[in-house]
């Protein structure tokens, strides 16, 4: 039987799917297994042994107003918001909040009341910022090439439109969603960063390299050397556990697991065991989140 089905990168193709029916069925013509059954993403089995009778995920397209899903997001990143607004009794306490973090909010939903251009009804302006960016990531655009689709765009619309000129804007309008990230000055050699108490230096410790690139006298601004973008870890956990959707998926290790002996996640593995005898206080709370790292000796961390 053919195998190229396996080099098939898309795993929810319909080549995919049918080759692993065609290696199933010589599975069984041929004695080597008995019986199988069909299991979800989840590790969950299916009312149906049978593989014709299962759903495929490709198949699966839900339909959901892309407004209505950026205004949960809000709501998911600020919840602060819908409990404030929502509490009905009187000693319900509002939740406190911050003043930044506040105008952070007001900027996003006005963005995402406000009509891509007059009278477009399917578009806010953060909507459709949101799907251009999941796009760009999506395909792996380039900065330089969103920039010139964004001008495209933004020339085919009206002229009152409000969506960005460009990425660097885009992003600016994003950056209430708390996923940004942290500039630091590296040494071009990769001695050291020039962080904390090191932030103000302009030569590098170790071997005395600039910090900055030799420019023109005239320049105002300095460009250094190298940059290392930090991408705090802690707010991208707590994010998953701000949506309602994705905290449900966070907890599935303890609430859904099935011990069954089979391998799916990483909770079937003796590491993830070991962990859990190891840290029980730890491992009692769901919430918890492990984290393992591609050492030579394999460690995981809980969170």
């Amino acid at each position: 039987m053919s195998r190229r089905w396996i080099q098939n990168l898309n795993r929810c193709s319909d080549k995919y799917l049918d080759g692993i029916e065609d290696f199933i069925e010589f599975a069984l013509r041929n004695g080597m297994i008995e019986t199988y059954s069909i299991w979800n993403l989840y590790g969950e089995q299916l009312d149906h042994a049978s593989s014709s009778n299962a759903t495929r995920m490709d198949s699966v397209e839900p339909i959901v107003d892309p407004n209505d899903q950026v205004m949960d997001i809000i709501e998911d990143v600020f919840p602060f918001a819908s409990t404030n607004i929502n509490h009905e009794r009187e000693d319900d306490v509002p939740t406190p909040i911050d003043s930044a973090e506040f105008e952070q909010y007001e900027k996003l939903l006005k963005n995402a009341n406000q009509e891509l251009y007059p009278g477009c009804e399917s578009f806010s302006v953060l909507t459709a910022i949101v799907e251009l960016m999941h796009g760009k990531i999506k395909y792996r655009m380039s900065n330089l090439c969103f920039d010139y689709f964004l001008g495209v765009f933004k020339r085919m619309l009206s002229t009152d439109n409000c969506l960005p000129k460009d990425h660097k804007h885009t992003q600016k309008v994003l950056n209430g969603l708390g996923l940004g990230y942290e500039k630091i000055h590296a040494c071009k050699n990769n001695c050291m960063l020039f962080y904390k108490e090191h932030e103000t230096l302009d030569t590098c410790l170790i071997c005395n390299e600039s910090r900055f690139k030799m420019t023109s006298q005239n320049r105002t601004t300095k460009i250094p050397q190298k940059v290392m973008r930090y991408l705090p870890l802690k707010p991208r956990l707590q994010r998953l556990y701000m949506s309602t959707h994705t905290a449900t998926d966070m907890r599935w290790h303890k609430e859904k697991w099935v011990n069954d002996n089979a391998m799916r996640h990483p909770a079937d593995g003796e590491a993830w065991k070991e962990f859990d005898r190891t840290f029980p206080e730890f491992a009692a709370d769901p919430r918890n989140v492990r984290l393992g790292l591609p050492l030579t000796d394999s460690i995981c961390m809980g969170f």
